[in-house]
């Protein structure tokens, strides 16, 4: 790895705090225990409800221009028009992409490049999209410098590249140490809500790994280090199923479809499926109107409790033109998010700016 990738990459915490924290320092606004309850004092009913959608790998230009396209015009509820909790504010999503797909589609580097002009968010996925459980921190630190050099090749500010998730939400101990001494403002791989005592209302707000994470024992503490959880999923219950238009049984349906295709028997009592798509579509094979059923679901279960800020892991891959369920799902999900006035579909660096200096909204 050259000393002068290192360079480039390790600035950006100082770069971000001064574009975007208005601060060039680490402050005591980077230091948020983990938490069920919103920062700064405020209330529930006072905080908006954050959704971030955040979309990994990202090789194929098509999938990836339709959610470009869906959110071109698409805003935030207008609020009373507080700019500093996103009222009337354009809704963007995240592209946690890979490196290795640039180098075979100009198309792909354009389309980033647009998005990234539009105000969505590019982050790193690693070069290579490798299962790096096994990973050193020196083969984590090559694969995230390696990604974003490349994305700075294609044109894309490495000022803007702070944020990090994991392939097949793999890590390591390793894998923070290197987030840490790269400079990288956050990450979004650690699964959230996996704990007993968890159950949809009561998951946590993003934290700083001062005191690690406790949803893991393989993370050590990294001081200002932010993490955004990705929240298990929640599939609702029989008594919710006709209500969220779907046939009674959606649990059942999720247990036996892991069964068969996995082997291992899914949890019906605790309804909780990993916060990623590819789980639902793929792992438990279940249509559209399932998978927004499980968004709708999940999200009342937030506005109806604490508000924890909801990561939506995608895969733009899997929402290919002959899957149009699927598209219509999260297009419905979108919708119907938005029209809850306190609903605000951010990007993970809009979601940091407000955790680092939490705003009310204005009722």
């Amino acid at each position: 790895m050259s000393r002068g990738l290192v360079d480039r990459v390790k600035p950006l915490t100082s770069l971000l705090a001064a574009s975007l924290f208005a601060a060039s320092t680490m402050t005591a606004a980077d230091l948020l225990l983990p938490s069920a309850q919103p920062p700064g004092g405020l209330a529930v009913a006072d905080v908006p409800q954050f959704i971030m959608i955040g979309f990994d790998d990202n090789p194929d230009a098509a999938a990836m221009a339709w959610i470009v396209d869906f959110l071109a015009d698409v805003s935030n509820p207008a609020g009373r028009g507080q700019a500093a909790t996103y009222d009337g504010a354009p809704v963007r999503a995240a592209f946690y992409s890979n490196g290795v797909y640039f180098a075979e589609s100009p198309e792909l580097v354009a389309l980033h490049r647009r998005a990234h002009a539009a105000g969505h968010e590019i982050a790193n996925h690693t070069q290579h999209h490798r299962q790096g459980g096994g990973f050193t921190a020196a083969e984590w630190r090559a694969e995230i410098t390696a990604c974003t050099q490349t994305f700075v090749e294609a044109g894309l500010p490495a000022e803007d590249i702070v944020g990090f998730r994991t392939p097949f939400l793999a890590y390591n101990a390793a894998t923070f140490a290197a987030l840490a001494e790269l400079g990288v403002i956050y990450d979004t791989t650690i699964s959230e809500g996996v704990q007993d005592d968890q159950d949809g209302t009561n998951f946590l707000w993003p934290y700083t790994l001062d005191q690690g994470s406790p949803a893991s024992e393989r993370v050590a503490q990294h001081p200002g280090l932010w993490e955004i959880p990705v929240h298990e999923f929640m599939v609702p219950p029989d008594a919710a199923c006709d209500r969220l238009g779907v046939p009674v049984g959606l649990r059942q349906r999720t247990h036996d479809n892991v069964l068969r295709t996995q082997g291992w028997e899914w949890s019906m009592a605790e309804g909780k499926i990993t916060g990623l798509d590819w789980n639902v579509v793929e792992m438990a094979t279940l249509d559209g109107p399932d998978f927004r059923a499980i968004l709708d679901y999940t999200l009342e279960l937030r506005l109806a409790s604490n508000r924890a800020p909801l990561m939506v892991g995608a895969h733009t891959a899997l929402y290919p033109a002959d899957k149009p369920d699927r598209r219509e799902a999260l297009e419905g999900f979108i919708h119907h998010a938005l029209t809850h006035p306190e609903v605000r579909i951010v990007t993970p660096v809009q979601l940091l700016a407000w955790l680092r200096s939490p705003v009310a909204l204005a009722h």
